[in-house]
């Protein structure tokens, strides 16, 4: 079993390429990768708890989040100066989204056996 971080850095606006990242992430899954998910940049606008008051363009993200505890993806890790930067509040992340340092996000990119990007 792999040990793949997927980094998240597109807003939910940009077209369509954060709804493909997510369906990158739960292919993955289904294949029994162990998985970390990191949302850093403008990708903190895909969480539901910090996008609320914004109208949405794409589908909603929120039914695809709660599908991680089903595919067993348990690392969700947010840079907190990502969301420090866009005035959100880590108080409200989804249920098993973490806020973390740059500092942790490096420790988890240097134990993954693949990075990908999106």
């Amino acid at each position: 079993m792999a040990q793949i971080v997927i980094i998240q850095t597109h807003s939910p606006y940009n077209h369509a390429k954060a709804r493909e990242s997510l369906d990158i992430i739960l292919a993955l899954a289904a294949v029994d990768h162990q998985l970390c998910v990191i949302f850093t940049g403008d990708a903190v606008y895909q969480l539901p708890s910090v996008n609320t008051d914004q109208p949405r363009p794409l589908k909603a993200f929120q039914k695809s989040f709660g599908l991680f505890a089903l595919y067993e993806i348990e690392h969700c890790l947010v840079c907190a100066n990502a969301l420090s930067a866009r005035g959100l509040s880590e108080q409200n992340l989804p249920e098993g989204f973490i806020a973390v340092s740059e500092i942790a996000i490096k420790a988890a990119l240097a134990n993954a056996q693949h990075i990908i990007r999106c």
